[in-house]
Order: structure tokens, then C-alpha cells, then sequence
């Protein structure tokens, strides 16, 4: 009988609670505050990084200091953590502040596997960022960097052999001498998952989603199918331009186009190129317009004026107006870097202010930068209210969707138009719009089958399916769902996986995937919500729509962005756009224009769609 009590007593003990734990609550709330303190430590660090440079020896010191100070912490949580949430005690909210408590990620390893992953991850990264690369015809002189000289020296060339051997460099030099280093990390990875209590190491890589890999993977499996009908006119069509540009011979029909010219050609995209350089823009003659020409024209020509310009547009949403001293005690990064010079919004965690970093380049890239940016800001002010622990997005680049939500709606000609930035009607007629839609798309739709390649491609050997180094099952991966082929055949005497990677090895690719989904979803849903897009319409198409002025947008806003992570992202989707999942339907929408016109010039010009 006494053992029965004692059973009883033990299932009443750990019985999931619904009600608030005193001692839990102490616990958490040391945790927060001190959680703060050290991630205020770390922004600090990191924003005089970016006034002074990257290579600041007293921010890179304190960084490494901070990082020190954050690991040594949260080792003293684990096992009360652990314990708390064997126990089940709690409330909602309570719980999901255990849920979401720093992990030791590799600091769960053993010393010397700790000592290795570090030494590996270190190594490949270094090899991507500071490899050097011999000229072309020039074997004595290896002193070029990928960005910025070779990046130049390709993207001008009309010499094939030159752009193809600075293909094979590139991957020579990145790819096949990080073989052996890629292999050793991603078994280690595997061992983090499972010294972290992931059995699965897949799903360990889909953390942060809160779903498990099957169901990740079958996430964006969904998004790529459903993509699938738009990418393949389009590539098509770059195919068609490629082979007027190249020949049959280096493009042939039916057959997945030469990685290294398509590229070059897609690549181009994300540059100021003029419209002529695009072999087959819808509408060469009437161009595109001149963005940064026109800022300067209108008198946006200084950051402090596009800074309240994009101010009252949010306040036009219904959103506080920003406060003077925001801009007075804004601080000026180096305009020397393209690449780094962007403007920044930097949120502490216990400190009462919020700093703004700004690039002082006056141009179109950094004119919409800015709506990002103040996005952030109105994203960290109303997720200041959650402890620190809940206080982030539910899933990383989940802000950065938001912000590059408004930045895509700022591009729309008829916002463009009232700002007066496009003074011509062209602007907002049909060819002006295909040809914006055009390089939009080489910028999106391209983008997104790549980064599943090199998340599918990790995720595969992390599941044991293929071997980390079996390059020819990622040249399978790439040829499906990206239509592009080495200039030669590659084998597993290569090793080409780590030359395309831009992050860090371990860095995952499916957040930026839903990050860039996710813009479109938001638009098409504020665009339907406020009768700006109406499915059908040509005058209320969904590239058209402007939100400026739509005061009641920037209480749902604030409402979902308030949520921080204290609940699942399907939540925070529930509250924002009326669903929990994402899906791809707005960007299709946006891009229904380009895709109607490329399905008729690819039937017009009897261009082959797929390839075997």
C-alpha cells in the first residue's frame, strides 16, 4: 500500500502545473536581469565594432570577454533548467522562458572536441574570407581576393576562359582544400545535436523553428514546389539570354544552363547596372528608373532628410513619431565599404535608449535600408515589454522580414510617385513595371532554390543519407532545383559544397528562405486588408500597392510585434496576417505580371522550359 502512496505522490509531484511557481519565478527573474546585463555588454562591443571598424582590438577583446561572461552563465543555469522543466512547474509563460534559455551548443562537447570544432569552423572561415586567388595568365601573382577584384574582373570580362577559370580557382581553393576540415566538423555537429538532446541531429538544426526536421524539411519543400512554376519560365528565359549571348554550343537546349555564366548574369542584378546590359528586359526602351538620381533631385540628399521622410511615413501608419533626439545623438559608420556601410538600429536590454547608426552614402540601397532600420526599432520598442528571455523574434530574421516588408512596399511606383521621386506616368505602366519586376525577380526568385540546396545538402548528411563530401549528390541537388551545371563535370574527386556558402559553415540558409517569403506574405495581406490589392484587378495590382497613410496598420503591427518569442512563430503569424503558416501565395501574386509575360515570350520565341 505504501508503495502505491508513494507513487502517487512522485505523478502528483511532477504533474504539469498551470499556475504560477514562486521559486521558478525567482529563478527567472535573476536569470533575466542578469541575461540583460551581459547582452548589453555584447551590443555595446559590437556597435563601437562598427564605429571604429572590424578589426577594433578593444571591441573585438570585449566581444571575446562578453562571450566568455555569457557561456560561464549559462553553464551555472543548465542544470537548474533542467531540473525545472523535468518537474513541469510553472505557468505558460514561465515555461516558455525555460524553453527559450541559452543553450551551451558546443560548449556541451568535450574539451577537446570543443577545442576542434572551434579550430575547424575558424579555419573554413578564414579560408572563404582571406583566400587569394592566382590572376588569370598570371600564376606568379596570387594576391586577388574574391570581393572586391575578382568579383570586378568577372563581372567585366567577355572573355568565357577567363570568368570559367576563376570558377575553378574559386572552388579549388575554398571547396576541395576545406575537404577534410568539412568533413570532421559535421560529424562533431552531430555530436553538439545529441550532448544538446536532439537524437535527430536534423532536427537540432531546425531548432529554432520548434518543429522537427521532418517537418522543416516538408516546409520548404512546399515553398520550392510551389515556386517551382515561376522559376522554371524564368530560367527559360535567362537560359535564352545566355545562349544569345554565348552560343548553343555553352547553352544548350533543354539542358541546365553553365553555373559560372549565370552567375555573372544574375549576379549583375544585385548591382546599379544599366538597362541595356540586360540582354532581354522586357521593355528596353523604356528603361529603369534612377532611384538615387532622383533622391538627390528631389532634395533627399542627406541622410538626416530621408531619415524623417521614412519617419512620417511610419507615423502615417499609426505609429509614434519619433522622438528629435533619436536622430541628434545618431552616430556616422565609414562610408569606404559598400558592403558594410547600411544603417542600424542598436537595442539594449537594460539601458533606457536605443542607438541609430547610419550610413551617410546617399542612394537608393540605403534609401530603403532606412525603412528597415526604423522598422527594427518599432519591432524592439514593442518587444520591450516581454522579459529578456522572450524579448527576441521567434525565429532568426523573423524583424528583418518585417523591415524588408516596408522597404518592398516603398518601392512601389505609386508611393514612388507621391514622393515624388517618379515624375512620369511611365513609371506605373506595365513595361516599366515587368522591367522592375525583372530584376527584382533575378534578385528573389533565383536566390531562394540556392539556399535550399546548401541547407538540403547539410541536412541530408546530417540525417546519414549521403556522405558530407559526396560532392556529386550535391551537384544532383544543385542541377534539380537551381537548373544550373558545372562548366565540366564534377566528381567526387572534387569537393565544391563549402565555395558557395557566404555564411559560416554551421549558419543555416532556411531562415532567410522564410525571411524573404515572409515580405510578400505581409504585403499581399496589409494590401488585401486595406483594398489596396484586389486579385484580377491591373489597376490594384499587388507591385502597385502603396501603404502609406493606412493609419490602422500600425496597431496590428505593434500587437504582433509586442508577442517578441513568448509564444511559437505560427502565433505571432496568427496575429499578424490572420494564419499560422507561411506560404508563398503573396510572392507568386507579386510577381503574377513577369510571370504571365515570361510564360508568352518563352512560347513566342519557342525557348525550352526544364531540362532533363
Amino acid at each position: 500500500m505504501w508503495k502505491l502512496l508513494l507513487v502517487l505522490a512522485i505523478v502528483g509531484f511532477v504533474h504539469a502545473s498551470s499556475s504560477p511557481d514562486s521559486t521558478l519565478a525567482d529563478f527567472l527573474a535573476a536569470a533575466n536581469q542578469q541575461l540583460a546585463g551581459i547582452y548589453d555588454q555584447s551590443v555595446l562591443a559590437q556597435l563601437q565594432s562598427e564605429l571604429r571598424g572590424p578589426n577594433d582590438v578593444v571591441a573585438l577583446l570585449e566581444l571575446e570577454i562578453t562571450d566568455e561572461k555569457l557561456l560561464n552563465y549559462v553553464k551555472t543555469l543548465t542544470r537548474r533548467v533542467a531540473k525545472f522543466k523535468r518537474l513541469q512547474l510553472g505557468d505558460a509563460s514561465q515555461k516558455r522562458q525555460l524553453a527559450r534559455m541559452p543553450q551551451l551548443g558546443y560548449e556541451a562537447l568535450s574539451a577537446m572536441e570543443l577545442t576542434q570544432v572551434y579550430a575547424l569552423a575558424s579555419n573554413m572561415s578564414d579560408s572563404y574570407r582571406n583566400v587569394q586567388l592566382c590572376a588569370y595568365k598570371q600564376p606568379g601573382n596570387c594576391t586577388l581576393r574574391l570581393i572586391p577584384e575578382v568579383q570586378a574582373i568577372i563581372q567585366q570580362s567577355r572573355d568565357l576562359d577567363e570568368i570559367e577559370y576563376y570558377w575553378f580557382e574559386w572552388r579549388q581553393r575554398t571547396g576541395l582544400a576545406t575537404r577534410v576540415q568539412f568533413v570532421a566538423f559535421m560529424e562533431l555537429y552531430k555530436k553538439t545535436a545529441q550532448v544538446n538532446g536532439y537524437p535527430r541531429a536534423e532536427d537540432y538544426w531546425f531548432r529554432s523553428l520548434e518543429k522537427s526536421g521532418t517537418q522543416s524539411l516538408a516546409l520548404l519543400d512546399r515553398l520550392m514546389a510551389a515556386l517551382r512554376p515561376l522559376f522554371l519560365q524564368f530560367h527559360a528565359h535567362v537560359r535564352g539570354s545566355l545562349r544569345k549571348m554565348h552560343g548553343e554550343r555553352l547553352v544548350p537546349r533543354g539542358k541546365p544552363y553553365p553555373q559560372h555564366l549565370a552567375e555573372v548574369f544574375i549576379g549583375n542584378a544585385f548591382r546599379r547596372v544599366r538597362a541595356e546590359w540586360y540582354v532581354d528586359l522586357p521593355s528596353p526602351q523604356t528603361g529603369l528608373a534612377n532611384i538615387t538620381q532622383d533622391l538627390h533631385r528631389r532634395g533627399l540628399s542627406t541622410t538626416q532628410r530621408v531619415f524623417w521622410n521614412v519617419a512620417e511615413y511610419f507615423r502615417g501608419l499609426g505609429l509614434p513619431l519619433l522622438e528629435s533626439d533619436l536622430w541628434t545623438n545618431a552616430q556616422s559608420v565609414a562610408a569606404d565599404d559598400d558592403d558594410r556601410c547600411w544603417h542600424k538600429v542598436w537595442r539594449y536590454y537594460t539601458l533606457p535608449r536605443t542607438n541609430l547608426t547610419y550610413c551617410p552614402l546617399n542612394d537608393e540601397e540605403r534609401f530603403f535600408n532606412m525603412f528597415e532600420a526604423q522598422s527594427d526599432l518599432y519591432y524592439y520598442r514593442a518587444a520591450s515589454g516581454q522579459p529578456t528571455l522572450l524579448r527576441d523574434e521567434p525565429f532568426p530574421n523573423f524583424s528583418d522580414a518585417i523591415g524588408k516588408f516596408f522597404s518592398l512596399a516603398a518601392t512601389s511606383p505609386r508611393y514612388l510617385q507621391k514622393l515624388g521621386l517618379l515624375q512620369e506616368a511611365k513609371w506605373l505602366e506595365l513595361p516599366a513595371r515587368l522591367n522592375r519586376l525583372y530584376v527584382q525577380g533575378l534578385r528573389v526568385v533565383f536566390l531562394l532554390p540556392v539556399f535550399y540546396v546548401l541547407d538540403r545538402y547539410r541536412v541530408e548528411v546530417l540525417s546519414g543519407h549521403i556522405k558530407a563530401d559526396d560532392n556529386e549528390a550535391y551537384w544532383r541537388l544543385t542541377e534539380h532545383y537551381t537548373g544550373a551545371a558545372a562548366p565540366r563535370k564534377r566528381t567526387n574527386e572534387q569537393f565544391d559544397v563549402p565555395a558557395k556558402m557566404l555564411m559560416e559553415v554551421d549558419d543555416q540558409y532556411f531562415s532567410n528562405i522564410l525571411s524573404i517569403v515572409l515580405q510578400f506574405q505581409l504585403l499581399k495581406h496589409y494590401c488585401t486588408t486595406t483594398q489596396q490589392f484586389e486579385k484580377d484587378n491591373p489597376r490594384k495590382a499587388l507591385d502597385l500597392c502603396d501603404l502609406s497613410d493606412q493609419r490602422h496598420i500600425g496597431a496590428s503591427l505593434q500587437r504582433a510585434m509586442a508577442l517578441g518569442s513568448s509564444v511559437p512563430y505560427s502565433d505571432v503569424l496568427q496575429e499578424l496576417v490572420g494564419e499560422p503558416d507561411i506560404n508563398i501565395d503573396g510572392l507568386l501574386t507579386y510577381f503574377q505580371p513577369l510571370h504571365d509575360w515570361l510564360v508568352q515570350q518563352n512560347q513566342l520565341k519557342g525557348l525550352d522550359v526544364g531540362w532533363a
